[in-house]
């Protein structure tokens, strides 16, 4: 075996028998290069929304865990479909659905957003399709979908195949993980809303989840969490062959990284409102520039908004003053000698992490004037005299 792929066929690729027997076609087309290939399909398009809205018709008060393993129903049919277009091409491929002894995906019990165990999913994953792929064969497995440690059929979330794809291709230590869909790849931006969008070639693991995290479908959520370090994805179009051009996303989040500022910064406020004002903004920017400063971090309502900036605090105070002077504000004040410390963490829940770092460092009897919380992140501020000691403090707190 050459290399191994764990392929992913979203629904809007598996929309119809057309769409199934070419995303056979394109996996025999690897499997016949000596590629050692495992196949997440999801199920085909609508459906999921069509097994839920009949589940909902019978009755609205139907349980979670039942709701799971009906729309779960979707997926298994797309393993059979495959898997019987793979074998009519000559492919030894074999169904792995729930009921299978090689069923992989070990989750918990949050039905309808449950959670993989890797180290149960590497014990499954090991035990039952590493020995098949060894064979030559192809396993075709359901995404989507988990089963519990008690055997609950459980789901992952919405485009939860994704999740699937990168927990298979982590405990497989697969060469890459490669998406098929209906686009060629990810864009600079929604093409359907940005005639100018273009493709992009490359994307740190880190820029894709901030995309994810503010709508852009790239990737199930879940996938950051999950990746590896070593594992290259690839999105690719559907109309191209495996090996084909499309987005590559590498890297992984931080496990944990607490980073300090080099230096002392200082907080503007500038009261007034400038959200409503872009003209406003862009003043304060050019004069802090102008101050040879620099803007690392901005919140704003219209009551009032928050520069945190690196450069001379008089200078900066001054140069600030400026949207005060053309009439854009009411005043400005400003904290001095300052640490600027930003928290990454994969899998943070920012905003309760960010509350709960808070709440931790004003215990201590730490002031903190400022935090802004952002995807997988977040960031605060306090004196520089406390610097030090915060750092142990957030170490303890999301060390453990």
């Amino acid at each position: 075996m050459k290399k191994l792929y764990v392929i992913k066929y979203g629904g809007s690729v598996l929309d119809s028998g057309a769409g199934i027997r070419r995303a056979a076609e394109s996996a025999k087309e690897e499997y016949d290069k000596g590629t050692g290939l495992v196949l997440v399909v999801s199920a085909m398009k609508g459906m999921t929304d069509r097994l839920l809205e009949a589940a909902n018709e019978i009755s609205t008060e139907t349980p979670h865990e039942v709701i799971d393993h009906i729309i779960g129903l979707g997926e298994e049919q797309s393993v059979r479909l495959v898997a019987s277009a793979l074998k009519g091409m000559g492919v030894d491929a074999v169904e792995i659905t729930p009921d299978s002894p090689s069923w992989p995906i070990v989750t918990d019990e949050i039905y309808g957003d449950a959670n993989p165990i890797v180290d149960e999913c590497l014990n499954s994953t090991d035990l039952g399709l590493r020995p098949l792929i060894e064979r030559g064969k192809v396993p075709v497995v359901c995404g989507f979908i988990g089963r519990s440690p008690n055997g609950n059929i459980t789901t992952l979330g919405r485009g939860g195949s994704d999740t699937t794809g990168v927990i298979l291709a982590r405990c497989l230590g697969a060469d890459e993980l490669v998406l098929v869909k209906d686009v060629a790849g990810v864009c600079s931006a929604d093409p359907k809303k940005v005639e100018s969008a273009k493709m992009i070639e490359y994307l740190s693991a880190w820029e894709a989840n901030l995309m994810a995290s503010t709508g852009a479908k790239v990737l199930h959520d879940k996938v950051f969490k999950y990746k590896p370090e070593g594992l290259k994805i690839r999105i690719i179009s559907k109309k191209g062959p495996l090996d084909g051009d499309g987005t590559v996303i590498d890297g992984t989040l931080p496990e944990l990284s607490i980073e300090a500022y080099e230096n002392p910064v200082c907080l503007i406020n500038i009261v007034g409102d400038l959200v409503s004002n872009p003209e406003g903004i862009a003043q304060v920017y050019d004069s802090v520039k102008l101050q040879g400063g620099k803007i690392l971090g901005f919140s704003g309502s219209k009551e009032s908004s928050l520069f945190v900036v690196d450069g001379d605090p008089l200078q900066v105070l001054n140069g600030a003053h400026s949207v005060v002077d053309s009439g854009r504000a009411k005043a400005v004040t400003s904290a001095e000698k300052l640490a600027y410390i930003t928290v990454k963490r994969r899998g943070l829940s920012e905003a309760e992490a960010a509350a709960n770092a808070k709440a931790a460092l004003t215990g201590k009897g730490m002031k903190v004037p400022w935090v802004q919380v952002g995807s997988s992140n977040f960031s605060l501020l306090l004196s520089w005299d406390n610097l030090q000691e915060a750092l142990v403090e957030l170490e303890k707190i999301f060390g453990r």
